[in-house]
């Protein structure tokens, strides 16, 4: 898509670096799926997330969710913060060719001969996943906003949107629920912030912008998954 920035790696992550954060973010996602199934027993609902904890961290341990701020977020708040640290997660096991977050290997011991993806591909994944984040937010505009299809862009962008085929939960992109859709735009937007951590290694995990589209011009921009906000807002 011509208005998302291409986005070079300056310094790539080495392979233990990716390894351990792997590590240490399996173990936020375990952490935010306790607590959120915890909170959820009294709806009888529950979250499909069934990553185990890693076990101690040893690296990185800044990049751990303190206990207190987990216990401090509202519901909303949550369920949010799990789906875009899945995000991260997923992104995290398919960069070392692991397809099932739910079963993780065990990243604090792989052997050194491990597969990791080149770097092309994973310059290719991220473009995949900025593309489905733009189409994510473009959707959530087309609804929220009533005079976005009065902008002189709209029908430029429009016609880029429906050019980028999605679906969500089997179903196309037009049909999803407005949670549905808000949680699918947290999980792209932390795949997205995990892949350009592990491309260039001047970025700081979470750092501000790194889960920004980041696209130019009248195109949906900014944070796609919003702490404190709602599926409705």
């Amino acid at each position: 898509m011509s208005e998302l920035p291409v986005i070079h790696a300056m310094a790539p992550r080495s392979r233990d670096d990716l390894a351990a954060c792997a590590h240490v973010v399996q173990a936020n996602v375990a952490a935010l799926a306790t607590a959120a199934n915890r909170r959820l027993e009294r709806s009888n609902q529950c979250i499909d997330i069934k990553t185990p904890p890693p076990g101690p961290v040893k690296r990185f341990r800044e990049f751990l969710i303190d206990w207190r701020i987990i216990r401090d977020y509202s519901d909303i708040e949550l369920v949010l913060r799990l789906r875009q640290v899945w995000g991260e997660f997923t992104a995290l096991c398919w960069l070392f060719h692991h397809g099932d977050p739910h079963h993780p290997p065990h990243f604090s011991a792989l052997p050194v001969d491990a597969p990791l993806r080149c770097t092309g591909h994973v310059h290719d994944k991220l473009t995949e996943v900025q593309r489905g984040l733009w189409r994510l937010i473009h959707e959530r505009r087309l609804r929220e906003d009533p005079g976005y299809r009065d902008d002189p862009a709209f029908k430029h962008e429009r016609d880029q949107a429906l050019s980028i085929p999605m679906k969500i939960a089997g179903r196309s992109i037009g049909s999803a629920d407005e949670q549905t859709l808000f949680m699918q735009a947290c999980e792209h937007a932390g795949m997205l912030a995990a892949l350009r951590w592990a491309l260039d290694g001047r970025l700081q995990w979470e750092g501000a912008g790194i889960m920004e589209v980041g696209a130019t011009g009248g195109a949906p921009s900014g944070p796609a998954c919003q702490m404190g906000g709602s599926p409705e807002s």
